[in-house]
C-alpha cells in the first residue's frame, strides 16, 4: 500500500484519529468521540465503518439497499424484516443511530433529489 506495511498503515490512521484538534472561536479543542469534519480520512472511514456494519445487518429479506453517503434506500420483503434490520443496524454502536422516514400522505418519499412514490404493497425504508 504505497510502500507502508499494515501496521504503518495503522499507526498512521490511529494518529490521525487521536490528534482531531480544531479551532473555534480562537479556543483549541480537541475531539473526544469520532471522526472530525473537514478531516480528510473522515468520509472513507466512515464508509468502511457503515460497510461493516451493514454486512452484518442484512439479511435475505432485503430486497434492495442503497446507500449514498448517509442516505440510505431500503426495499424489504416484509415490514418485519424492516424493522429487525433497523435493530440490527442500531446495535452496532450506541454512538450511531439510524432513524426511519416513512412516506407521506401522498404515497411519497423524497431520496436524494428524488421523489418515490411508495405503493401499499411495497415495504420501504429510509435511513
Amino acid at each position: 500500500m504505497m510502500g507502508f506495511s499494515r501496521s504503518e498503515v495503522k499507526d498512521l490512521i490511529e494518529a490521525a484519529l487521536e490528534c482531531n484538534i480544531f479551532c473555534f472561536d480562537n479556543k483549541f479543542y480537541k475531539q473526544k468521540r469520532g471522526l472530525a469534519m473537514g478531516n480528510r480520512v473522515a468520509p472513507v472511514l466512515a464508509v468502511i465503518f457503515l460497510d461493516h456494519i451493514e454486512k452484518s445487518s442484512l439479511t435475505s429479506g432485503i430486497l434492495f439497499y442503497k446507500r449514498y453517503i448517509d442516505d440510505v434506500f431500503v426495499i424489504g420483503t416484509t415490514e418485519e424484516d424492516l424493522v429487525e434490520t433497523l435493530k440490527r443496524l442500531n446495535s452496532h454502536d450506541a454512538n450511531i443511530t439510524f432513524t426511519r422516514e416513512d412516506p407521506g400522505r401522498d404515497g411519497f418519499l423524497p431520496f436524494l433529489n428524488a421523489k418515490t412514490r411508495i405503493s401499499e404493497e411495497a415495504h420501504i425504508l429510509f435511513i
